[in-house]
């Protein structure tokens, strides 16, 4: 092979490995359109919105976060987003997570535990396929003299699996502040996601019907 030759295929080898790289190491770190509260039982809630990010692993998509009330203190939350990954623009993302939130008696304490993956399709030579997510999410929420707002903090792990890179951990927390209006309810979050190298700042906004049966 031809040295230019060679120098220019190596040159190609770097940027799709680093690439695929890239795609394969970044999850979601989604915002967050829920509070530590669980509904009534046979309740839904439906909140939808956007998001965007800055940083090596920030996207910008919206997303779709249905939570059904089981119990008193347990819901089925799910959510699905559709994004992309703001460093490369020939890609889209979509991820579907769902699994059980657990609530203290007073909702103001929540773990949840759901489980997904997330697909991304490149329109290049990568190909970074699925990347299988458990993420485990701690929920603080509290009120203060307005009874409408609801502040909450949430910590999440995001335990990772992609047949590039294998397993890998990212942490995300974050803020999320509730206002609750007459017939909608409006979600403002803020987060942070860390993964080494990889990281990202986001902002978040959706709004929700008031739960129904």
């Amino acid at each position: 092979m031809h040295p230019h030759h060679l120098t220019q295929f190596s040159a190609k080898l770097c940027i799709t490995l680093v690439a695929g790289w890239i795609f394969s190491s970044c999850t979601i770190a989604l915002p967050e359109f829920q509070t530590a509260e669980s509904l009534a039982p046979q309740q839904h809630k439906i909140a939808a919105g956007g998001y965007s990010g800055r940083g090596l692993n920030a996207s910008t998509g919206g997303l779709l976060v249905h939570n059904y009330g089981i119990t008193e203190r347990i819901d089925l939350t799910s959510n699905m987003s559709l994004s992309r990954l703001n460093i490369e623009q020939n890609n889209i993302r979509y991820s579907l997570l769902s699994g059980p939130k657990l609530s203290n008696a007073s909702g103001s304490w929540a773990l949840s535990a759901p489980v997904g993956a997330i697909y991304t399709e490149t329109y290049n030579d990568i190909d970074a396929g699925f990347t299988y997510l458990f993420t485990p999410t701690v929920y603080k929420s509290w009120k203060f003299a307005n009874p409408d707002l609801t502040y909450t903090f949430f910590a999440r792990s995001e335990f990772a699996y992609n047949y590039i890179r294998g397993r890998w951990f990212t942490v995300v927390g974050g803020y999320s502040h509730r206002y609750e209006m007459e017939r909608i309810i409006h979600y403002i979050s803020l987060s942070g996601s860390t993964n080494g190298p990889f990281y990202g700042v986001y902002f978040g906004y959706g709004i929700s019907l008031k739960p129904f049966q």
